[in-house]
């Protein structure tokens, strides 16, 4: 078609629009449709004779495929404008709502995104359109987890499908949340809706219980659990409960014959076995304790996870004694790992056991590991020869000092040997720095300097009586500070359930195996033989402390710079539109402003806003998005002001102005202000009691008040 004939069916509509025919009008511009970028002012006009006709329906037809053109072309912003108008149109369009809020939620407007889906899947409920409102409810959710009143209705719409245990789960969802708040009684009421829909499911069983706990009702939630047992003697979600509340009412024997059952029906359960242990270490039966986890040390072994290995056996070694099976399971996997230097502190503790127990040979053969391990270690050779001696081994049995100690370089070695004695008195490591000592004076008898310093630690140890084991094991070093860091924490947070699953899905380290106690299990004996344990609590507090100030000086230089880019970008950004937009482009002000929101530029999209709101069209969105710039700025009295700006304009809009109270109502609900929300609440629900979530809203807020 050319231009000559464009023109005379224009003017043709133009004559029929005066006329008043409007039908007849848009019969005339529907010739002008070719499938391209000129249809769109021409659907806008034909949309905008269709509102005059009173044809609605037509009229969003017409502008959801200019929406949809928009969208194609990758014009978000536009498709956004065409459907709000849409919403002016005829606020009950599911179409426009259902697209609208796709796009928001492309965009990453997530608020938007969020108040859309409610009202869609709102009016879908409605209308009995149960699949589709299930869809909206549970996108709805992906958006925003913690709407619990949005759960409840789809939980009851779940219901009303057939999907009973999946209304289960979000009825225990929303328990759950009132649990932890502490709105018990709201609580108890869904748990009592789950439990009608299914009587026996573990999760509600689970809530239920830890509802008495909260309450104090112990004795209620014991009798739950058996009750449960009763009908399912071998279940072992109901034996784990009952187990659990044992021992939290410290009734160990009853807690140790639960988890022996779930062991006899389960031998590989891993929860069952850490729990048993524990109870045991509790009564210092340590041997039964390492024989209930040694056979998961082993399986952790051999699945290459000896990091957990580790922290199992450090659950024996928390128990503030010293036991040789653990230490020397605990050897062998530093052995396994060829880790040296872990290696050589967990043989440090098990020399100084050995001595105590009389196991000299023990003590014998480890240091011939340590001489092999370390040979420029001259201690591990003295000592060996020594104890060797005092076994009675014949003088030519005697292994011979390695070569690099035969040198003729007795006064270099006697020099870096009082140099590592003064090392380890000013650590405060008396008893090393004194073996030390003795083995150099056995190899030196005649060496003054020798007698001097032995003197001067008798001196030393006179004045100071405090020893530690890390003082005891030989040798300070960085590897082995990092053992005892590695050695710091117990279960994880959630308690032997967490660390039972985080040792079967590889995310337990050994260093979540001692976080209850403080301490590191590695013992020794004092002149009382009294077990001390070396506690880090204020050594990692004043680390944590420095390295949260440094973290928090690098993030303000960065913040600072990446605010400074940010600024110029906007800026020049700003200077292109000012000279390429003119002032009274409102509609283009107002995508813009979209966009700024978008990305969290809120001043920028206010400015542009309050240029877009000189056009009657666009006044009440331009309105309203200023008040959620504020709102995102959290100004609230700001917020509110331009909200009721919008709410004045809207006038008698029904469906616009109840939308803008209940907007009200929400951020009088966010300042605390409960009495005014609650009057906007009611004045929506007034209007439509079944308005978004008002009927939940009105429930929450009036007993409060």
């Amino acid at each position: 078609m050319n231009g000559q004939e464009r023109a005379k069916i224009e003017a043709q509509a133009e004559k029929l629009i005066k006329r008043g025919r409007l039908q007849d009008a848009i019969t005339e511009l529907q010739k002008l449709l070719s499938g391209t970028e000129q249809d769109i002012p021409i659907r806008t006009q034909i949309g905008d004779l269709y509102v005059q006709a009173g044809q609605k329906r037509k009229a969003v037809e017409e502008l959801l495929n200019i929406a949809d053109y928009y969208e194609k072309k990758g014009l978000n912003s536009k498709a956004i404008a065409t459907l709000k108008r849409i919403g002016r149109i005829d606020a009950a369009s599911l179409e426009a709502i259902r697209k609208l809020a796709r796009l928001y939620n492309n965009q990453g407007f997530t608020s938007e995104a969020r108040r859309e889906y409610a009202e869609l899947a709102a009016a879908l409920a409605k209308q009995n359109k149960t699949d589709e409102a299930i869809k909206a409810y549970e996108t709805l959710l992906e958006l925003s987890p913690e709407e619990m009143d949005a759960r409840i209705i789809l939980a009851g719409l779940l219901h009303k499908k057939g999907s009973v245990d999946q209304a289960v789960e979000e009825y225990n969802t929303v328990a759950e949340s009132r649990i932890r708040k502490n709105r018990l009684e709201e609580a108890r009421k869904l748990l009592k809706k789950a439990r009608k829909l299914k009587d026996d499911h573990p999760r509600t069983l689970t809530n239920l219980i830890e509802l008495f706990k909260r309450e104090d009702k112990k004795q209620e939630a014991l009798d739950l659990a058996k009750a449960f047992l009763k009908k399912d003697t071998d279940n072992i979600k109901a034996l784990y409960l009952l187990g659990n509340l044992y021992v939290e009412s410290e009734n160990a024997k009853l807690a140790e014959e639960v988890f022996s059952r779930i062991i006899s029906l389960r031998p590989k359960e891993v929860e069952a076995r850490v729990k048993m242990g524990r109870l045991l270490i509790r009564r210092r039966e340590l041997d039964q304790a390492f024989e209930m986890y040694e056979p998961l040390v082993d399986s952790l072994v051999r699945k290459q996870m000896e990091d957990k290995a580790v922290g199992l056996l450090g659950l024996v070694l928390a128990s503030k004694q010293a036991h040789l099976p653990t230490l020397e399971k605990l050897a062998g996997i530093y052995k396994l790992k060829k880790q040296k230097k872990d290696l050589e502190v967990i043989y440090g503790v098990l020399i100084e056991q050995y001595r105590r127990s009389g196991l000299l040979k023990k003590v014998l053969a480890l240091l011939g590991e340590l001489m092999e391990m370390f040979p420029e270690n001259h201690t591990y050779y003295s000592d060996y020869r020594f104890l060797k001696g005092e076994l009675g081994s014949p003088e030519g049995e005697l292994e011979e000092e390695p070569s690099a100690v035969r040198v003729d370089e007795t006064a270099e070695i006697i020099d870096s040997t009082l140099a590592k004695v003064d090392l380890y008195i000013e650590q405060g490591l008396f008893k090393n720095a004194r073996r030390i000592l003795d083995n150099l004076m056995m190899r030196y008898p005649d060496e003054k300097r020798v007698a001097v310093k032995i003197e001067e630690i008798k001196q030393l140890t006179d004045e100071s009586r405090t020893k530690d084991i890390a003082r005891k094991i030989g040798k300070v070093h960085k590897k082995e500070t990092e053992l005892l860091d590695k050695l710091s924490g117990i279960m994880p947070k959630g308690g032997p359930q967490a660390f039972a699953d985080e040792l079967m899905d590889g995310h337990l380290s050994a260093a979540d195996i001692f976080a209850e106690t403080d301490l590191i299990p590695i013992v020794m004996q004092e002149d009382q033989d009294e077990d001390k344990f070396f506690d880090l609590k204020d050594i990692i507090g004043d680390e944590l402390d420095a390295i949260e100030a440094v973290c928090n000086v690098q993030l303000r230089g960065d913040t600072a710079s990446v605010e400074k880019a940010l600024t110029e970008i906007v800026t020049d950004f700003r200077k292109a539109l000012d000279e390429k937009v003119d002032e009274d482009d409102y509609e283009s002000h107002y995508n813009l402003a979209v966009a700024f929101m978008g990305q969290g530029l809120f001043d920028e999209a206010i400015k542009e806003c309050k240029l877009a709101v000189n056009s009657k069209k666009l006044e009440i969105d331009s309105l309203t998005l200023i008040s959620h710039c504020y709102a995102q700025k959290e100004e609230p009295k700001e917020s509110v002001r331009w909200l009721e700006k919008a709410l004045e304009k809207a006038g008698q809009d029904a469906h616009q102005s109840f939308a803008l109270k209940y907007e009200l109502a929400s951020l009088y609900e966010s300042m605390d202000d409960r009495r005014t929300a609650l009057e906007f609440y009611k004045a929506v629900a007034g209007w439509n009691p079944e308005y978004r979530d008002v009927a939940a809203k009105l429930q929450s807020l009036q007993p409060k008040l």
